[in-house]
Order: C-alpha cells, then structure tokens, then sequence
C-alpha cells in the first residue's frame, strides 16, 4: 500500500478517535492466534528460524524474510513455544494462554549457540492486545467452573457490561427457559449465537436453538460492539468454545444437586406470610426450586499422537420448578457432543464436530393465568453437524472452510390433551388445553475465511452463504378457544350474563425460508505504535413465503356458509430484500508497552429472520370471532351457544383475510410491501486499557450508536382522506386528557398526579374495513444510545483472578416528525415519548410482565481465591437499577378522560375516541422514573481440591445463591384498574444451596 493511502487510512482513523472510544475485549471469533517475531540480540530479524508449536495443536512453521510466522485459528487453550535455528542456542517458552479471538504478539531473542543451549523464558499472552477492535468479554474455563454460577450461557452473558436480562436466575431456577435481554441499544433479535465459529441461529425466533452443558466448553466469548468486520450485527455476538482432544489424555466427570423437596433445609424461604395471603399462595411461598440436577463428564485424547486426537462429552440436567399457585414445571435437557481433529499434513488440519441438544419439558408457561392443563410439554431435539479444513499455503496465505447442517425445531404438546378445549375465565386465567404447535427449523451454512501477510499489512477476507427455513403448523385442539368476554356485543359486560366470544381457528400453518450472503475485506495496517484496522463489510439477506396448504375446519354442526375448506395458499419468492455495505475502521495507538488508545466507526445492519415476509401469506388469516351467550353458565361456551349470526358484527373480524361468502378462493394478501429501507447502526466508540500489573488490566471506553433506517407496517388508508395514503401520526388530532394519581406506598413508585394526552382520528379520516397494511420505511424515526463501561480484569495468577464490568447506559427513541408515529397516544405497548426510553417488553420463554430499559448503572463482579491446603473461594455479585414500572389503565374506564389537562374526568370513556380499549400508561413523560427496587444478588462458593495419583483431582464445591436471602421484586401487576392491581407479581427466589463434585484427570 503506498505512503497516500496509508496515511489517509491513518487520518480517518485519526477522526475517528477524536469522535469516539473503543476497548479491547475479545471478538466473535472461536480461535486465537500466536505471531512470533524472532531476533538476534541486536534487534536484527532472523528468517529461517523453524518455531513448533504444542499444546492444544501441534504445529510448526518457519519465520520469514521478516523474521515473522504466524500460527492462526488456534482452539483455545494452553501452548508451548520451541524456536531453533543452527549456530543459535533453543528458545522455549513458558505455556501461553491462547484465548478466542486473542492475539499473542511473541517476540523471541535468540543468543548465539553457547554453553546453555536451552533457553527458557516466562512468556505470558499480554493482557493488552494492539489487534484488538471490540468491547465484550471472553470468560475462559478457570472461571466458569471457579465462580458460583447458575451454570447456563444466559447467566454468564449478564456478567458483561451493557447487558441487562429480563431474570433473575437463583442456582438455576431460570435455566429451563432461555431469557430475554437487551444490549447496548440492540435487542435480542439482532443477537447471533455461534458454536465452535459456525452461526447456529434460529433464525425464526432468532435466538439460540440450542441448550448447553455448562462444562462442554473450554471458553465463551461475547461481543457487544467493534469494528470487526467478521461481525454481522450490532446486537451481542456469542461464540461458545467446546473442549478439543489433546495429546494426553484428559477428562472430567462432574454431579451437582440441590434437593430442597428432599431435605428442606437446602432451601430457604423469603416470601413473606401477608404476601403469600395476598397472592393465594398455596404453599406459603413464592415461586421455588424443588431439584436442580446436573451430571455428565467428558474425555479426550490422542487416537495417533501428534496427528489425530478426539473428545467427547455428554451431559443431564434436570431442572424442577413450583409455581406460588402450585403448578409444576419440569425441565430435562441433554448434550451430547464429539469432536474430531487431525493434522492431515504439515499444511493441511481438518476436524469434525457433532453437537446434540434435546429439552424436554413439561409445563411451559405454568403460571398464575395458565393451569396445569394448559401448560406445554416440549420436545426436540436440535443436532448441529459441521466440518472444517484449514490450509496454510507458504507462511503468509491461512485459509479455513467450515459448512454445518443443523436440524432444528421443537413441539409443544398441551398437558390437558391435544384434543381438548382450551378456554379463559373471567379473571384471564387459562384452563383445559392449549394449542399444539410443530416446527422444523432446517439450516445450512458454508464459510470461508482467510489471512493474507505481506510486509506490515495483514489482509483478512472472507464469505457466507446460509439458507434457513422455518415450516410450523399450530392446531387447536376443538378448532376453536372460548373466552368469557365480550368484544362485540354491546348488550353484554365482560363474563356478565353469560356473554362470552369465542375464535374459530382451523389451524395456522406457516412455510418461510431466508438466504443469507455476506462477504468482507479488511485491512490492518501494522506501524510501529500505531495500528489500524479498516474495513468493508457487505450483506445480502432474502425473505420469502413459502406455499402452505391449510385445513378445513371441523367444528361440529356449523352453517354451510361459515364452513372453512382446505385451500392451499400461493408462494411469494424474494418478498423481501436486505443489501447493505458497511465500513468498519479501528485504530489502537500504544502510548508505551502498557498503555493503549483505541477508537473504532462501525456500521451494522440487522438481520432479517425467516417469518419476516410471512405477513404476505394468506394462510395466517384463517380465522374469525363469535358472540355466545352461555346459556348453562359454565363459564364454557360450546358449539351450540354459537351465535352465527354475529360474524357479520364482530368488532374482530378484520383479522379474516379471506372472503366469508367464497371461502374456497384463496384472498388476496391484504397487507402489502412498500419502499422499505434497510435498518442500520452508526457506532462510535473510544477507549483506553492500561495493564496495572502483570496478568491485571482496567479498561474505560464510551459508545455511542445512532439506529436509522426503521421499517414498520402502517395502516394503508384506501380511501384517499389520509394525508400520507397511510394512517400515521398527522392523522390524529389531541382529543383530551386521561388524568389521576399515580399508585403512592409504593418502593420506587413517585406518586403524584398526571396527565397524558390521548388522540383519536382526525376529523374526515376512518379506519378502513380490511385494515391492511404497507411494509415501508417508517420515516422521521430514530434512536440513540449512549453508554460509558469500565472492566477490571485479573487472570488466574498468584492464587487469585477477578473479573469486574460496571456500566452506565442510556437508549432512547426521537420522532422528529408527526409522520413517524402511529396513534400518538402513550400506551403500555410504547410511550411514544419523543426522547424517551426504548422499552422492550419480555414475551415468551415464560416470562412476561416484565419491561426491560437500560439501567443507569450495572455492576457485575466475580472472583475466586486459591487458599492455603486447596481450599478455594468464589464469589459472584451483581446490582443493577430496576425494571421500571409502567402503570396503566384501560381507556374504556368510565370517567377517565377530560377536556382540559387535570380536568375534571368526564362521565364517558376514551374508548370511542381511540377506536379501541387500549392500555392507557399512566407514567408520563417521564417513563423509567417509577422503577422498582435495584436488584442485588450474592452468591459465594467454598470449594476443595484433592489431588490423588495418576494426576487424577477431586473437587468438592458447596454454593450458595442468593447468600442473603433477598425477596426483591422483579414484577408487579401494573393495571391500576385491576381489583389486584399493583400487587407484587414475582420476587427473587430464596438463598438455596448446591453441592458439587467435580473428578478430573
């Protein structure tokens, strides 16, 4: 690269730094990497100098014209440096602890050959690292097993600055269900999960296919932002390292428990008796642990020293959760893995992995608005299959490919019976039976990625290709759910007089499939105390429907006309298209051997997922609402109290899609695709690290990320009254206030009065009757985060490590213009305050009322001490802010609104004027100012080592979680017009104790 470029490389990067901060910790990949520089005692480069390599790997190499080799993709772990050179004495290291994505810069001194012809040097993989571009965390195997922890991926990822969950998990309580989170102004969506460098995504729901066996790896690494070009996304970037087979042979067996239900002493409890009363607690306890299992072991070894090795593991947990209400919920999860890895030639390494997760589960959702009945059993499994060949051409050209298979998908089988009916009561609770859900989730990706060196510069590159599909089918079990409500019938009140409604639904059946390419280039220029890092990256995403047949209805003795026939709904290929090219620049200035600026500009997309073009298939809209009058007042309505004449009236029936009185045409999607854009991440970051000590370094940085380029799906407005051809925000108008007092007494909650605004249509505009919708850029729209993060890092050394992150964050939403809202009007589903938070509520995975913000402050710290007669001592800690607490109320309340701000409430409701009962919020504008107490949790180990023969090492843990018994609130029931509302929901679970044996060779 000639002089020009290199410095107009240097001034971007320049600008950059002076913009924004980044840190270094450790990146997405799975691999590390040794780069040894051999001189003579004069400083002089020494080409031709044969270095070997041993440890997890062997391999050799000879310097160049530079002095230079490169060992790259190395599995994480321990190795061993050997340098010689005829006329020289041997060089050989101190073991070097290679972690993922690390870069250990070695530079070895050879003297001329003498009296001492070894010699051995303490050479430590720096704690500083000039390659690094990224902030995140790498959590390698000293501290998974050293520090308490509820032993899952999701509890370790909380450990990371910037991350907050939708959980609290006490001993593993949490563990059968994977949480929710979001990170540094991304949500969970744009998270992508990684086993052993492959993306294992389920790009449906766009979390994790798979459950882990905590002592499967030898490492986790997570990536929160940076300008690695290898990154797809903003969101978190996981990456979990299995162990690898070596040239000894090496294993471990391990069995933890917690047996409350057995011996309760095990098990404290914190609920306290007014509260157990209060939630008609059945046990006199919040939600508990009855067991908590987790056994296995693992082994691996040479099958030909030097040239082929293997491993492999298989892992139980089995995890026993009771509700306060008295439900069950069971959780089974197995792992099975192996890996295979051989050096082929000298040139030439290949392995292969199999990697098997089965979840078993019995009462999903189990709660206080779902029974035992209506509670899911889970099943799987998930199997991951994937090849790699790395090939070294010369010393300067590291090729690797790498393709995976992996089987995906899952069943939900209701616990009352597939066939049975489902049905709510009028407090909202569920009984009977629920819907039976089937899905395969099939995916394959192909990789290859490459190293190129020449001179100071390092070129890196690479390609993806990955297709996923998603095809699921969800069946009620009578073809239909009754509720006792009424949404339609005005003579009637909810669960009054009968009145009930009930959804006919033969069944959804969904068939969509995602192509994924990207490639990138980059480019790191290496100058002396200056390193710079740019690069593109380039993504190409497909969504597309795929042509699905849906059933007949089967509802007995229903009129001719309202009879649903089998219809098989078209395909619509390519619906929608991502094409994005992204810089990435980072530059890392080393003041001296111990200090180090970094700054980094980095552009990200979001990744589409499978289902996202399904709102285009027609299949989905099969169903439509009825009246019922419940003439037996069973608080269930049958086929026979059916109102059929009532479709036609139905406020829901727009949800139909399809033509009531030509049922056997297939409609015509009533949603459409419009000018869509595609969604991107500006992130700049800055940051200093400085080594305090050899092994110990403390590292600030600040970010900032500007999220453009929204897409959302307005209204489309057909009859032409609408000022944008869609219903958005400059079609309402102020209508009045909804006004009172914010709930008092309450920890966190501030009291006082408020007054919110609500909206309802502008005169001359209507709601068409299809309610349709457009896909296009959702104009006038951003959001912004804004974050500062220090960490501490002590590895293992001198009988101690630590690791400790605290992080102050801030994420907000701007509508810059009328036309980039909706109904303006603030609801539980967003404040829609301009500047306020961004809300993400949790959904699924059996967690719900929980509304998740970036706190304020976070702080996680962890570390273990080695005592005197292997006694060892861990300890975890973390406090955050709380969830916030958004109090609200529906609209159709009877005398809520008024005119004027603090008026007097009118005798009316919002209803008419909104168009529907919504969740009025009643915290405003500052939503996140009623927040709940600060969580704070303790958990401390006490652990025995006892060393036999043969290498052969005892480990005995005992565990204690939640050491002080905390009963903090994680929810409470926010409708203020609930006869519970404002009730505690949820606590933290109680301190309980594990014990733990641990056998290693």
């Amino acid at each position: 690269m000639c002089v020009k470029t290199t410095r107009l490389l240097a001034m971007v990067a320049l600008v950059a730094a002076i913009v924004g901060l980044g840190t270094p910790v450790m990146a997405q990949e799975y691999t590390g990497r040794i780069d040894v520089t051999a001189v003579d005692t004069t400083g002089g480069r020494l080409p031709g100098v044969t270095v070997d390599l041993s440890g997890q790997m062997i391999q050799s190499a000879v310097t160049d014209a530079r002095g230079e080799a490169h060992f790259l993709n190395l599995t994480v772990g321990n190795y061993t440096v050997k340098a010689t050179l005829t006329g020289f004495n041997e060089w050989k290291s101190a073991p070097l602890l290679v972690t993922a994505g690390g870069s250990i810069a070695l530079n070895i001194k050879m003297s001329v050959a003498g009296a001492k012809e070894t010699v051995v040097v303490t050479a430590e993989a720096p704690v500083l690292d000039t390659k690094k571009d990224t902030t995140g965390a790498s959590v390698n195997f000293e501290e998974l097993q050293n520090v308490p922890t509820a032993r899952d991926p999701w509890v370790v990822m909380q450990s990371v600055p910037g991350i907050v969950m939708d959980r609290v998990n006490i001993g593993g309580n949490e563990s059968g269900q994977q949480s929710g989170f979001i990170s540094k102004g991304a949500g969970s969506g744009d998270t992508t999960w990684n086993v052993d460098g492959m993306p294992v995504t389920d790009m449906s729901s766009l979390s994790s296919p798979f459950y882990f066996d905590f002592d499967m790896f030898q490492e986790m690494s997570f990536t929160t932002g940076g300008a690695d070009a290898k990154s797809a996304t903003g969101g978190v970037q996981l990456n979990m390292m299995l162990k690898s087979g070596t040239n000894s042979f090496h294993g471990q067996a391990k069995g933890y428990f917690e047996e409350p239900e057995r011996w309760s002493w095990m098990q404290a409890n914190n609920m306290p008796a007014w509260l157990a009363t209060q939630l008609g607690s059945k046990t006199g306890k919040g939600d508990h642990t009855l067991s908590f299992e987790d056994w296995g072991g693992d082994v691996g070894g040479p099958v030909f020293k030097d040239r082929w090795w293997f491993w492999g593991a298989y892992g139980h947990q089995n995890i026993r959760i009771q509700r306060m209400t008295g439900v069950l919920d069971k959780t089974v999860l197995k792992n099975v893995s192996f890996k295979t890895n051989a050096q082929i030639t000298k040139s030439i390494r290949a392995s292969f992995t199999y990697f098997n997760a089965n979840k078993l589960k019995w009462g999903r959702n189990t709660g206080q608005t779902c029974d035992q009945n209506c509670g899911e059993n889970q099943t799987g499994p998930n199997d991951l299959y994937k090849g790699e060949i790395n090939y070294n051409y010369g010393s300067n050209l590291f090729l690797v490919a790498r393709y995976a298979h992996v089987k995906g998908g899952f069943a939900f089988h209701p616990q009352g019976g597939d066939d049975s009916l489902s049905y709510w009561d009028v407090n909202g609770v569920q009984h009977g039976s629920s819907y039976v859900y089937i899905t395969n989730r099939p995916q394959d990706s192909f990789i290859v990625d490459g190293n190129y060196f020449k001179g100071n510069h390092e070129l890196k590159f690479g390609y993806t290709w990955r297709k996923a599909t998603t095809d699921s089918a969800t069946t009620w079990g009578q073809g239909y759910y009754s509720v006792a409500a009424d949404w339609g019938n005005t003579t009637c009140t909810w669960g009054v007089n009968g009145c009930m409604f009930v959804q006919v639904m033969p069944g959804a059946y969904s068939a969509v499939k995602a192509n994924y390419q990207s490639f990138y280039l980059s480019d790191t220029i290496s100058l002396k105390r200056l390193t710079i890092d740019a690069g593109v990256r380039f993504d190409h995403q497909v969504a597309s429907v795929l042509p699905v047949t849906m059933p007949a209805s089967t509802i007995p003795d229903t009129p001719t006309q309202y009879v649903l026939p089998s219809v098989t709904a078209p395909g619509v290929d390519g619906a929608l298209k991502f094409n994005l090219l992204q810089p990435r620049v980072g530059l890392n200035y080393s003041v001296n051997d111990k200090t180090q600026f970094r700054a980094s500009y980095s552009m990200f997309t979001s990744q589409i997922s499978t289902g996202a073009a399904g709102f285009l298939s027609v299949a989905q809209y099969r169903w439509f609402y009825l009246d019922c009058f419940d003439a037996n007042q069973d608080g269930i309505c049958s086929p026979s109290e059916f109102d059929w004449n009532s479709y036609a009236t139905t406020a829901h029936n727009y949800f139909g899609g399809f033509d009531i009185n030509n049922p056997t045409a297939v409609a015509t999607p009533i949603h459409q695709v419009g000018d869509y854009g595609v969604p991107r991440t500006h992130e700049i970051i800055v940051g200093i690290d400085h080594e305090l000590m050899p092994n110990l370094a403390v590292s600030a940085s600040a970010t900032y990320r500007r999220n453009q380029d929204y897409n959302w799906r307005p209204i489309r407005q057909l009859t032409g009254n609408s000022i944008n051809g869609v219903i958005d925000g400059t079609d309402y108008a102020l209508k009045g206030y909804y006004s009172g007092a914010l709930p008092a007494n309450i920890p966190g909650s501030p009291g006082g009065v408020y007054s919110v605004p609500y909206y309802g249509l502008a005169d001359g505009v209507t709601y068409p009757s299809s309610k349709g919708t457009i896909f296009q850029s959702r104009p006038d729209y951003g959001q912004s985060y804004k974050g500062i993060e220090a960490t501490l890092t002590k590895r293992m050394s001198n009988h101690w490590m630590a690791r400790v992150g605290f992080s102050t964050n801030s994420w907000r939403e701007y509508f810059d213009q009328p036309d980039g809202r909706g109904n303006p009007t603030p609801t539980l589903g967003g404040p829609n305050v301009d500047g306020g938070y961004v809300v993400s509520a949790a959904g699924g995975s059996g967690k719900s009322n929980i509304y998740m913000v970036q706190p304020s402050y976070q702080l996680n710290a962890n570390g273990a001490y080695q005592f005197p007669f292997d006694i060892d001592f861990g300890v975890n800690y973390q406090l955050r802010q709380g969830y916030p607490m958004p109090w609200w109320k529906y609209s159709g309340g009877a005398g809520i609104c008024s005119t004027t701000p603090f008026g007097t409430p009118t005798s009316g409701t919002c209803t008419d004027v909104l168009g529907s009962n919504k969740q009025m919020l009643q915290v405003y504008p500052d939503f996140g100012l009623a927040r709940l107490p600060a969580i704070s949790i303790v958990d401390f180990r006490i652990g025995k080592r006892q060393k036999l023969s043969h290498g052969v090492i005892l480990n005995f843990d005992f565990d204690i979680f939640n050491a002080f018994n905390a009963a903090q609130v994680l929810g409470r029931n926010y409708n203020t017009g609930s006869p519970i509302g404002t009730t505690i929901q949820e606590i933290t679970q109680p301190r309980i104790y594990r014990f733990g044996l641990r056998i290693q060779f």
